[in-house]
């Protein structure tokens, strides 16, 4: 893990279009259990538009617009008008932003992507009640799973992910050199190369109980 991490360190830093990503997919349950005591001072809002305010997020302000233009909503929040975390979600399908990819949905469960909490709040338990509250919104309007990757070098991500029920699906490794990408993946297409055509991995015959 290490040498792959050293590698994809390696080819960024010769241009940011190369990398070697290497992701774990998981599926986990959307289960509203006992509820955290809630906090006056916490605010939640679904936002499917761009808002300045997520210009606090270290991410680049185009790849934040870019996510909108697909079936996508944010979910932030906020103490005091102050960003303490989000996380995202997308709808039917999602296209990666990191990587030529598109994941397809079954029509009970979502992508979950890209939960951020601002390093001065990780210490408490706004993850856990950023992830309550998905799970509540989202489990009322009739989702029961979520979907997500998790890149193998982000061993807190998915310690977090496993302490939520996640189960994992398989893995996929890929190589970004400029326009020209490879994926190996355990699941199919199993092997792609391209160069504009991002390919498919298909989630929608996965067991929906």
């Amino acid at each position: 893990m290490g040498a792959a991490l050293c590698v994809h360190r390696f080819l960024w830093y010769l241009s940011p279009r190369c990398g070697l990503y290497w992701y774990r997919f998981y599926r986990q349950p959307l289960q509203v259990g006992h509820c955290l005591r809630a906090s006056r001072l916490i605010q939640y809002q679904w936002m499917t538009f761009y808002d300045e305010r997520l210009e606090q997020l270290p991410r680049p302000a185009v790849t934040l617009r870019e996510r909108f233009q697909q079936n996508v909503q944010c979910l932030a929040v906020t103490k005091e008008q102050e960003l303490v975390a989000c996380a995202w979600f997308g709808f039917e399908k999602f296209e990666e932003d990191e990587v030529r990819c598109m994941y397809l949905l079954p029509s009970n469960a979502v992508w979950d992507f890209d939960i951020f909490v601002f390093p001065k709040y990780r210490i408490g338990r706004i993850f856990f009640r950023t992830w309550e509250e998905a799970s509540r919104r989202l489990s009322s309007k009739g989702y029961t799973h979520s979907f997500s990757r998790i890149s193998l070098y982000n061993r807190n991500s998915i310690l977090s992910h496993e302490k939520l029920g996640s189960l994992p699906l398989g893995e996929a490794l890929f190589v970004k050199l400029g326009r020209s990408q490879v994926m190996f993946s355990s699941l199919r297409p199993y092997i792609s190369v391209s160069m504009a055509q991002p390919p498919q991995i298909d989630f929608r015959n996965w067991p929906h109980s």
